[in-house]
Formats: C-alpha cells, structure tokens, sequence
C-alpha cells in the first residue's frame, strides 16, 4: 500500500523529461560495480556537525569532537570513507557485482523483512551470520539503468541511516539524498521521469551506523508500485554491448522469404478457383 502510495504522489509535480547518456537498445547487464565498507565501531573522527543545543545535525561542532562520537553518521564520513579514509577506519571491504541492489544487515531481515521485504546479506558478512558486528557499514553502486521501453518511471531507494543517488541523462544529471541518521524508508523523486530508450548512468552511496541497516534501488512504471530494479536492466560499463542491427543481407533474405511465401499462397489460392 505505501509502495502505491509514494509511486502515486510524484504525480502531483510535472514529469522531467530526461533523454538517455547512451540512445539506443543495449544488450541485457548482470548487474553493476559495487564497493563495501566496514567501518570500525571506535572510529572517532566524525565530521558530521551536530547543535547540542537544538539537538539537531548541521550546525555545531563535530560529533567526533564529542566522547559518545564514535562511527558514522552522515554523508560527509561517507565520503570521507571512499575518497580519504582516515587510518584506522576502514576494517573490511568487498568489491565486485552487485545484483540487484537489494542489500542488507541480518538485523533489517529479521526485524523488518516481512513488512519491508527481505534482502540479501551485504557481501562483508557471511551468509547466515551473527548480526553482531554489522554495524557501521557503507555501500557504493554505479553503473548503467538500461530501458528497453519509453515511457514514465520513477527511482526509489529504500535506507536505513541515509543515502546519496545520482541518475545522469544526456544534458543533466537528477539527484536525492537523505543525510545523517534516519528510521529505515523509501525515498523517490518528486517528479515521475519520462525516459528515453538507452542506457542513463547512475551513482548510488548509502550507509548505516547501528542496528538495522538496508539499501535497495526500485523503479516504478507509469505510477505502477515499486520494484527492484531487475539484474537484466543492471549495466557495468565495460558491459555495454548495442543490440546487433539485422544486416543487409539477412534482411534481404527475409524479404525473398516473404515474397516466396505470398506466391506460393497465390499459387495454391489460384489452384482452388479453378477447382
């Protein structure tokens, strides 16, 4: 029902038309890159700003300033995690392909895989693992969206603390985010996007510090509900392959074919008027 709901509110605000990077069909992907951090529980060197006196983010002073500031807490660690790690804060990582982007902590699975749906393990932690130890942890996607069909669509994507996601078209490049700490929820573009045939390229970060944490990329289809972006519209760069073109010569065939099958029908027609 809230898939439905968010889908449907977009549609409120004028659709964005947006043409695609790369124009054109592009042969099925298995899914894009994807990069996972794991954070160190004790790191202290939070950048985050937080107003002690307001109890709010982004003003203040430093949480890593502050005794209780240990581990992550908004998009600026993020960063700091994948463009200066400072030492000691990165203690495991995992790169590879990601598909889907449907990811998570075994916390998120079992406190709120049967009303938000159920994930795959982050590939930092082993599979049927304890959750003990998955906290802290940060994940990056990028890569192409294949669309096969023109039409109107729109991205979601579901988190638990926060996220950054960057959709790229022709001549501009769409963004939303959700910084510091947040209760696990699906986030959309206000606008519904009205997409070309190709491939738009998109970036992806998300992190969690304790508890559950969770991060999927869903579309929606002409204000249809959400759904995981499927592994087949999923493109790595070096992945990207145009849909062969019939050739001249097959379609030349094809013709002969065609033309061969209507004279022979002619022929059978005219065999049984004279009858």
């Amino acid at each position: 029902m809230l898939a439905g709901l968010a889908a449907c509110a977009s549609a409120a605000h004028a659709d964005i038309v947006l043409a695609p990077e790369l124009a054109g069909l592009y042969q099925a992907g298995s899914g894009v890159d994807g990069h996972f951090l794991k954070i160190n529980d004790a790191w202290h060197d939070s950048s985050v700003l937080w107003n002690e006196e307001t109890q709010s983010f982004g003003s203040g002073v430093a949480i890593g300033s502050q005794e209780w500031g240990t581990g992550i807490w908004g998009l600026a660690d993020w960063h700091t995690a994948y463009s200066n790690p400072t030492p000691g804060m990165i203690e495991a990582s995992w790169t590879g392909r990601a598909s889907p982007i449907s990811y998570g902590d075994a916390d998120y699975n079992t406190l709120y895989g049967a009303t938000w749906g159920e994930v795959g393990l982050a590939p930092l932690f082993a599979p049927n693992g304890p959750s003990a130890g998955q906290d802290n942890w940060t994940s990056h996607f990028a890569g192409y969206v294949r669309i096969t069909e023109a039409g109107t669509y729109n991205f979601s994507v579901l988190h638990d603390d926060g996220f950054f996601l960057r959709l790229g078209g022709a001549d501009s490049t769409l963004s939303i985010e959700n910084d510091f700490l947040n209760p696990r929820e699906r986030l959309g573009f206000e606008s519904n996007l009205q997409l070309g045939v190709g491939l738009y390229s998109f970036e992806l970060g998300a992190y969690d510090r304790l508890q559950s944490g969770v991060v999927e990329l869903s579309w929606s289809r002409d204000g249809g509900d959400w759904s995981v972006v499927p592994i087949e519209n999923l493109l790595m760069p070096g992945d990207v392959a145009p849909v062969p073109e019939p050739s001249s010569w097959a379609m030349m065939v094809a013709g002969l074919l065609g033309v061969g099958a209507f004279a022979a029908r002619r022929r059978r027609g005219a065999r049984g008027n004279a009858g």
